[in-house]
This record gives C-alpha cells, sequence and structure tokens, in this order.
C-alpha cells in the first residue's frame, strides 16, 4: 500500500486553490514530463540484483529499460514492461526458494518521491502564477 502525507497533499491542494491558471494541465505536464522518471529512478535504486549470470540472460531490471510510464489524467503510473513483468514476485509476491518477496520497492519508491512531486507541482503552479500565465 503507498502512504500519503496529508501535509503534502494539503499544501498541494492550497496552491491549486491559489492558482488562477489551467491547473489540470498544469500538474499533468509535471506528472507526465517528471514525476514518473522521478518515480522510476527511486525505484530502480531499490530494486535487488541477483548478480546471476549466464548466456542468453537478460540484462538486470536495475541496469535497463525496465520500467515505462502510463500517463493518464492527474497520474502517472510506473509499471514494467513486458519482458520484466516478473518483478512483481520479489516486489509483491511470497518467499519462494529463489527469491524473497514483499520488497515493496514500487510502493516504497513511490512514497520517496511523493515529497519531491508535490514540490515540483507547488513550484510550478507558483511560478506560473508569478508569471501570470
Amino acid at each position: 500500500m503507498f502512504k500519503v502525507e496529508i501535509a503534502d497533499v494539503d499544501r498541494l491542494h492550497q496552491a491549486m486553490k491559489d492558482y488562477q491558471g489551467d491547473v489540470e494541465a498544469t500538474i499533468n505536464d509535471v506528472l507526465h514530463n517528471e514525476a514518473g522518471d522521478l518515480a522510476q529512478t527511486e525505484i530502480k535504486r531499490l530494486m535487488p540484483v541477483s548478480n546471476k549470470h549466464w548466456r542468453g540472460k537478460s540484462p538486470a531490471a536495475k541496469t535497463s529499460k525496465s520500467l515505462r510510464n502510463i500517463n493518464g489524467d492527474l497520474s502517472v503510473t510506473v509499471t514494467t514492461n513486458k519482458k520484466y513483468q516478473y518483478l512483481y514476485f520479489p516486489d509483491d509476491g511470497s518467499n519462494t526458494r529463489r527469491h524473497a518477496g514483499n520488497q515493496q520497492f514500487f510502493a516504497k519508491g513511490g512514497e520517496n518521491t511523493q515529497g519531491e512531486i508535490i514540490d515540483r507541482c507547488i513550484n510550478r503552479l507558483v511560478n506560473n502564477f508569478d508569471k501570470g500565465v
């Protein structure tokens, strides 16, 4: 489960109320062009690496383009590319003989970046307000 700091959300809500321009377009711009990549970086930092090697083995998810962003209205979802869907098991799955489950690196990565993402949204709203956009 993903935890959200209420104080951060309250600050964003107040900035959105004060902003006179198109709040939705401004927030979408930050989410779609900055937030997804920021979250991907943090998620990859938290990903485990098996350090197992054999001929034909794909590069580790941590060091390859294993994640992608899906942009929505006032949202961005970070998910795996098809080749790396196995990441479900170490992230959310149960322990097995070959890997430790329940590492929650997607949720932790999201939590770790939420403050920065909200700050970027607020800064964009404030800067656009100051410019009269």
